[in-house]
């Protein structure tokens, strides 16, 4: 059996682990603060005297059971939209193409037939695409995303996400950090 596997066979040996680590505070201090503390009435608080005090790391870890969340084991982020598992997910893109007027010598074929023999075409020089822009036009593209992985590091979080269309504009995999989230 790994270490991995000891510390996560069940949420009190996780719990247990968490509150080994010498942090000066974690996840669950900032949501048991927010949840206890802040409409606690006692003047002097002390972790000792606190009629809430336990295992915090247990304690957060047995909060979630949302729709989409993981039971205990639930990361809250604020985000501009909710960051669900098996939920899908769309970004559009837009794209300016341009319009290009044909190439009236040759009809866009880079080459002319004069008596039965082919030349390079004399206005476009065979090179077709090389032609005058006589407009825009926006082409608009969307893909459908999932949400495939959370990672978490000293530096924040990431999302990765797995594109379920086509692979045509960001490949198949696109990485939302956390200081984007609110976009």
């Amino acid at each position: 059996m790994t270490n991995f596997e000891k510390i996560t066979e069940t949420p009190e040996a996780l719990g247990e682990f968490l509150a080994s680590l010498p942090v000066a505070t974690g996840p669950w201090d900032e949501e048991f603060h927010r949840t206890f503390c802040d409409s606690c009435e006692l003047l002097e608080c002390r972790t000792g005297t606190c009629p809430h005090k336990g295992d915090r790391p247990l304690w957060w870890l047995a909060m979630g059971g949302k729709p989409g969340e993981a039971p205990g084991l639930s990361i809250r982020v604020k985000a501009a939209f909710p960051i669900l598992w098996d939920r899908e997910y769309y970004t559009v893109a837009r794209k300016q193409k341009e319009t290009r007027a044909p190439c009236v010598c040759c009809d866009n074929t880079g080459k002319v037939t004069i008596k039965g023999v082919e030349y390079p075409c004399p206005r476009c020089k065979g090179n077709w695409r090389e032609k005058e822009v006589v407009g825009e036009t926006t082409v608009y593209s969307v893909a459908k995303w999932m949400l495939e992985k959370v990672e978490t590091s000293k530096y924040g979080t990431t999302l990765t996400f797995k594109q379920t269309n086509s692979t045509e504009r960001y490949g198949d995999s696109l990485q939302i950090r956390q200081a984007d989230f609110h976009d």
